[in-house]
């Protein structure tokens, strides 16, 4: 299978919407060895290993970095990044490392930010060898994508990306006939929440789980159990994931 086959089922996946419900490395064959990956930027490359989980077949493997575009095809992709080997065979049992270096460039044209973290994409798109005997042609087989987030990070940003969560400003705001918890990001890190809620009175209201908050960003968390503002002191409780993919839990005032 070449390159541009991959290209097209990898652009297939994305547009059936799979990539998300696909971006636990623990799901796929092709496992990584990482939930997410950090660049800093004083490296001249870093590395991610990659192991063929499967105990008998080997797997044809697309692995590409994207800038947010989920449902763009590898091809598409202006990133400052190379990526090696971007197309591999990977034997049953058998670990590949994927070599990444910064190129000093720019995506899409622009220079990336200096005072602040830029996130992209890390995709790894498995593909199964085709049956050849009679007796299989009635199988199902599907290729799986998995996708991580990829933080650039730049050197001498200001403060500390554990202590980034703690830096977030929250406030409840109305929105319509519901309530929501808004925070503001004022680090020059990304934050990751695996959670977040509302608890009054000992009653906790949670939101639907919010993407990634970008540096300067402000996020808006609906809490559909709450139409009014809460008549007592209320606490925001919410879990992040820091950069070795480990859940840690906050509490803050409003």
């Amino acid at each position: 299978m070449t390159a541009a086959s991959l290209s097209r089922i990898a652009r297939q996946w994305a547009f059936a919407g799979l990539a998300g419900l696909l971006s636990l490395p623990s799901w796929a064959d092709v496992v990584l060895n990482t939930t997410r990956v950090i660049y800093p930027a004083q490296e001249n490359e870093i590395t991610v290993a990659l192991t063929n989980d499967e105990k008998a077949q080997p797997r044809l493997v697309q692995a590409w970095i994207d800038d947010g575009h989920v449902d763009a095809s590898p091809d598409q992709m202006q990133v400052p990044f190379q990526l090696a080997p971007p197309v591999f065979r990977l034997d049953a049992g058998k670990s590949q490392v994927l070599r990444i270096v910064y190129t000093r460039g720019s995506s899409a044209g622009n220079p990336l930010p200096k005072d602040k973290e830029s996130l992209f994409w890390l995709n790894v798109l498995s593909v199964p060898p085709k049956q050849s005997n009679a007796k299989d042609q009635g199988v199902v087989q599907f290729a799986v994508r998995t996708r991580i987030k990829f933080f650039f990070r730049p050197e001498g940003l200001t403060g500390d990306s554990e202590k980034a969560p703690a830096q977030l400003q929250w406030k409840l705001v109305s929105q319509g006939d519901e309530q929501a918890l808004e925070a503001y990001n004022p680090s020059a890190y990304h934050i990751s929440f695996a959670s977040v809620a509302l608890v009054v009175s000992g009653r906790e209201i949670k939101s639907e789980v919010p993407p990634v908050l970008a540096p300067g960003a402000t996020g808006r968390y609906v809490l559909k159990d709450l139409s009014q503002p809460p008549s007592f002191a209320a606490t925001v409780r919410f879990t992040t994931v820091n950069d070795f993919g480990t859940p840690v839990d906050h509490a803050a005032k409003l």
